[in-house]
């Protein structure tokens, strides 16, 4: 089957896993297109490269030139993007991917042009479709989970004798509030402690548009001193290398309809999480068994420091994490979503 996708965001293509550090979207796109080229697919996505190539058998073609584009592929899938809903290309099959919060704001037409061109909701997140308007249920959807790259369930050992914690949280989804945890507890009880922060915001020296996370630079500033790095984001062949330095991924966010990537990795890789409460944690983390899952600040700080400093705790929930039958390779989802795919153009 040919797929054509529309994805709106940066000038990025295969080669940029292990070029230059990108989101997690990007990089579970361009592992989902690879997958689906290994299942002999045809693949062709319509995104900001800056250059038109063939990499890992997948078209890259900048935006300028859809217009130019007259196959009428078997799916045609937009990712998040809505000013795209309208755009005429034939397809048997077409799929609107909502992968984080959408603007809504003017829902009623959004409505009618997904119903007008017979979109299909394609969604990872249960929460995130159950936030949207009540009208939304008209619209058929298919669920489609994430899968990881292989080279995260490969076996390595943790340097334990570490105390570090992982952070990949967006600046704004709680990281305020875990700043004050450590500050005030995790840092008291174990100074030697460090916690790492990756962000591309944080890490640039000057300041940015964002009065808030100016206010998170300069609150990063002030204590500096107690074991808060900020570190720029990795390429994802250095990311897996990475995460064995850590004894604990922590997820400051309650954002209901949206979880980083990055935890689905780590949890692969076998690091144990400890993440506030959502709902969509619960789709990949056991709690207690593979992380700790709470609201409670002390019990969060609690949580950190004993996977910190209890090694027999750390092995367990390591080992439990690679055993989590909640995340799974990309071959198995591919082969999942191919089988809703094809039904869906059956029943057509």
């Amino acid at each position: 089957m040919h797929f054509v996708f529309i994805e709106n965001s940066i000038d990025f293509t295969s080669s940029s896993l292990n070029l230059k550090a990108i989101d997690s979207f990007q990089r579970a796109l361009i592992h989902f297109c690879k997958e689906l080229v290994r299942k002999n697919h045809r693949i062709t996505i319509f995104n900001n490269t800056s250059i038109n190539k063939r990499e890992d058998g997948i078209d890259w073609i900048n935006f300028s030139e859809i217009s130019n584009f007259s196959d009428d592929p078997d799916v045609f899938i937009i990712c998040n993007d809505t000013d795209f809903l309208d755009i005429t290309i034939n397809a048997k099959l077409k799929l609107f991917w909502i992968n984080s919060n959408v603007n809504f704001f003017n829902y009623k037409n959004i409505l009618v042009s997904l119903l007008k061109n017979k979109f299909i909701l394609l969604y990872n997140s249960d929460n995130l479709v159950s936030s949207l308007p009540d009208n939304f249920n008209y619209i058929p959807k298919i669920k489609f989970q994430i899968g990881v790259n292989n080279s995260f369930f490969k076996n390595q050992s943790f340097n334990i004798n570490n105390c570090n914690a992982l952070v990949t949280t967006h600046p704004l989804k709680g990281l305020d509030w875990l700043l004050d945890i450590w500050i005030n507890i995790i840092s008291l009880k174990i100074p030697w402690a460090e916690m790492h922060i990756y962000s591309h915001a944080l890490y640039k020296k000057s300041f940015v548009k964002n009065i808030k996370i100016n206010n998170l630079k300069l609150k990063l500033f002030k204590y500096k001193n107690n074991g808060i790095h900020i570190k720029k984001p990795e390429r994802e062949n250095e990311f897996i290398q990475t995460l064995s330095n850590y004894r604990v991924h922590i997820n400051p966010s309650n954002d209901v309809s949206f979880l980083p990537f990055s935890i689905i990795e780590s949890q692969a890789r076998g690091l144990p999480i400890v993440s506030r409460e959502n709902n969509v944690i619960f789709d990949y983390v056991y709690h207690n068994e593979t992380g700790f899952i709470t609201n409670d600040p002390n019990n969060f700080a609690n949580k950190i420091i004993d996977l910190l400093t209890d090694n027999s705790l750390f092995l367990r929930m390591n080992s439990n994490a690679k055993l989590n039958n909640k995340i799974n390779d990309w071959k198995t989802e591919v082969e999942s979503f191919e089988k809703k795919i094809y039904e869906n153009i059956i029943h057509r």
